[in-house]
């Protein structure tokens, strides 16, 4: 990607993480964030989580230590989630998706798979449960 300005060139680093991120994987995406982050020319960060099934806390604090040191060397973390809400629920709720670029291209979303089967209509009317009702955390 050529910088706008002549004589200078963007590097764009990506790296992929795939599985869950949390207190005993966090460690080594900081490590490796901190490694590609730190590479002389470097003016863009993309962390592609599209492959990651949980993204803890111990994770969050680690893009947001990556987003502060970018910033610091005047580079951008941008972060894709690849449409997965087990990643893009917790940094919304955190606040770094308001801080960061996260998922600023839709052609690297995957594309729904196809019509989705309509459900049959429900003939009786449904009745009240006689359990308690559950708590689900959303």
């Amino acid at each position: 990607m050529p910088d706008p300005r002549p004589g200078r060139v963007v590097v764009e680093v990506v790296g992929e993480v795939v599985g869950e991120v949390d207190t005993s994987t966090a460690p080594a995406l900081e490590v490796c964030l901190t490694s590609q982050a730190r590479q002389p020319g470097v003016r863009e960060l993309v962390v592609y989580l599209g492959q990651v099934t949980f993204l803890g806390a111990a994770g969050v604090t680690v893009l947001a230590q990556a987003h502060r040191r970018c910033r610091m060397r005047g580079a951008r973390l941008v972060i894709r989630t690849g449409g997965r809400r087990c990643v893009l629920r917790p940094l919304q709720l955190v606040g770094l998706a308001d801080l960061v670029a996260v998922d600023p291209a839709d052609a690297e979303r995957p594309q729904p798979r196809g019509p989705r089967t309509p459900r049959r209509p429900r003939t009786t009317p449904r009745r009240p449960s006689a359990r308690r009702p559950r708590r689900v955390c959303r």
